[in-house]
C-alpha cells in the first residue's frame, strides 16, 4: 500500500512541476534599443501584470530582473501593454492580468557594440483551480555591428 501512495505522490509531483502555462520569447530591437519579452499564455490561464493595482494583495506581479552588467544601462522601468483590470473574487481584490498573449518592454542604453543581456522573469500564472509561481531565465546576445 505504501508503494501505491508513493506512486500517486510522485505522479502528482511531476504533473505539478511540469506545467508551463506561459511560453516566453525574448528579443532585442536594435533600432529602438528595447528588450522585448513576448508571452504566449495557454487558454484558461492568466498572467499577471508588472504593475498591479494592489501589489501587497492578490497575485504576485510579473517581475523582470536583469543581471548587472557594465555593457549597458537600463533606461526607466519595465513597461507593459494595457492589462485587463477587474475585481477577482478568489483574491478578494482588483487584479491586472493578461489572457492569450502580451509583451513587456525594457529600454536600454548600449555602452558596447557586443554584449549579453541576462536575467530572470518571475511570474505567477493562474487558472480557475490553481496558481503557479514560475521563473524563466533568459539570455540575449546583442551584436550591434551587424
Amino acid at each position: 500500500m505504501k508503494s501505491f501512495y508513493s506512486i500517486i505522490y510522485l505522479f502528482i509531483y511531476q504533473v505539478s512541476f511540469s506545467q508551463h502555462p506561459v511560453s516566453w520569447t525574448i528579443n532585442y530591437s536594435p533600432k529602438k534599443n528595447i528588450v522585448i519579452f513576448n508571452a504566449i499564455i495557454d487558454s484558461n490561464w492568466h498572467l499577471y501584470a508588472v504593475n498591479v493595482p494592489f501589489p501587497n494583495e492578490g497575485p504576485l506581479p510579473t517581475i523582470i530582473e536583469f543581471k548587472k552588467q557594465k555593457n549597458y544601462l537600463l533606461k526607466g522601468k519595465v513597461f507593459q501593454e494595457r492589462p485587463i483590470t477587474k475585481y477577482d473574487k478568489g483574491f478578494g481584490t482588483k487584479v491586472a492580468y493578461y489572457k492569450n498573449k502580451t509583451s513587456f518592454f525594457q529600454k536600454i542604453k548600449p555602452l558596447e557594440s557586443s554584449f549579453e543581456i541576462s536575467g530572470v522573469v518571475k511570474y505567477m500564472a493562474c487558472d480557475d483551480s490553481q496558481c503557479l509561481s514560475l521563473e524563466k531565465v533568459f539570455s540575449v546576445a546583442i551584436n550591434r555591428r551587424d
